[in-house]
């Protein structure tokens, strides 16, 4: 290979080896806080996953018809150690998805049995390589996402997602102690 085409390649290869040694870091300023994955936790996607499938996926729950446009679903895993709520919106399309960590006041003691759900696995991961999980620290969720694009406060940081077609979704990862707890997923209702 002629001398020339070899320094060609190399500088050509070399903004991509920095960015793969720390791709956090290496991003510009203006992209921190906007990711491209789409939003999924326990096999639903917002705004794709509509209410028939989620009951397909985890079961009935306990539902609340006033929740949303067409209600909503709560399901706790099999511990009750967290909580998986899922609210729908026009035609019954998932809009907001959040897992928080221990039982959802929302539901009555004589609820809980009625919202296990052997499919919703609290400890499923999320973000860059799903490698964020609830009790994550703020240090892993930094390195993971980078800086949120938006804080509400020191314990609540939103992060927007480029990917999504019609409805911008974001999410926002919310902290208690310096771990997280839950992790809301949301688009706005269409």
């Amino acid at each position: 290979m002629p001398y020339k085409t070899i320094l060609t390649n190399l500088f050509l290869l070399f903004p991509m080896l920095s960015l793969a040694a720390n791709p956090i870091e290496s991003f510009p300023p203006e992209s921190q806080g906007i990711i491209c994955w789409p939003l999924n936790f326990a096999g639903i996607t917002l705004g794709v996953t509509t209410d028939a499938q989620v009951r397909r996926l985890l079961g009935d729950g306990v539902r609340r018809s006033s929740e949303g446009d067409t209600g909503g679903r709560y399901f706790v895993d099999k511990e009750r150690r967290a909580t998986l709520h899922v609210v729908t919106y026009t035609d019954t399309v998932v809009g907001e998805l959040s897992v928080t960590d221990g039982l959802d006041p929302a539901l009555r003691k004589a609820e809980h049995s009625k919202a296990e759900s052997a499919f919703f696995d609290p400890k499923e991961g999320f973000g860059n390589w799903h490698a964020l999980r609830l009790g994550s620290s703020k240090a892993d969720v930094l390195k993971n996402l980078g800086n949120p694009a938006h804080k509400e406060n020191d314990d609540a940081w939103e992060y927007s997602a480029s990917c999504a077609c019609e409805i911008p979704q974001s999410f926002i990862v919310r902290f208690r102690k310096g771990h997280l707890f839950q992790i809301v997923f949301s688009a706005p209702a269409g």
